[in-house]
């Protein structure tokens, strides 16, 4: 059995991207573990930061919330280091996206995007689990105003598929999504990061060469670890 834990992104009303983050015991273990030591060693080096504080993308490369007093060089340096961090752990990356302009170009009532970028997702996490690893996989995903609706979708998906969008049946998911606190995992905040970078890479133009690339390095890291990496343009 497998562990996905999944997270969403979105660059304006312009695409819309679901990261999930493939893992088995030993990744499981090694994120947990890795991401509380770069917590802990930006804590024993910069006064004030909490060693629990989440690790959340956007958050650590603008500077705010918990991220907010941690000077720009240990910024980059937690977000390059959660990087190394999953690319070490063994765990496997899949990213889906949707032109969204695209999308509602082609049709006039295009099925929700957060749904339909979450059913890309797991079909194609449900067809490695199929090739690759013939097991199941269980989903987890950060606490999100439409959980029920995505609930029932996943059973949707199982039964039958998105009209026009997916190929079939999902059969190698097991029960249903469940969702939590993304602050209470380190599993979830590890998504987070890796989907905010690749979304960051794919859809910004750089404009300082320090935070081109401080991006470049991160994001080569998780695409160490990424094995599906597509925007669908309808």
């Amino acid at each position: 059995m497998r562990v996905v834990f999944v997270d969403e992104s979105a660059r304006d009303n312009d695409f819309y991207f679901f990261g999930g983050l493939v893992v088995d015991d030993a990744s499981i273990q090694a994120i947990e573990a890795g991401l509380n030591g770069v917590a802990k060693l930006v804590a024993d080096n910069v006064a004030g930061f909490d060693p629990t504080a989440e690790f959340h993308g956007v958050d650590m490369f603008h500077g705010e919330n918990h991220w907010d007093l941690v000077p720009v060089g240990w910024r980059v340096k937690a977000c390059e280091l959660a990087a190394k961090v999953i690319e070490r752990s063994g765990a496997e990356f899949v990213f889906r996206g949707i032109d969204l302009n695209r999308l509602r170009a082609r049709y006039a009532h295009p099925y929700p995007p957060h749904l339909l970028t979450l059913a890309h997702l797991l079909e194609e996490i449900d067809g490695r689990m199929e090739r690759v690893y013939g097991a199941v996989a269980v989903v987890l995903a950060d606490d999100h105003h439409s959980a029920n609706g995505s609930r029932r979708n996943l059973v949707d998906f199982k039964i039958g598929r998105v009209p026009g969008y997916t190929q079939g049946q999902l059969g190698r998911l097991a029960d249903t999504i469940y969702f939590g606190p993304s602050h209470a995992s380190r599993l979830l905040q590890a998504a987070d990061v890796a989907t905010y970078f690749i979304n960051r890479k794919r859809t910004i133009t750089e404009r300082d060469p320090r935070a081109r690339d401080a991006v470049n390095r991160i994001v080569k890291r998780i695409r160490n670890a990424t094995v599906h990496e597509y925007i669908w343009h309808p």
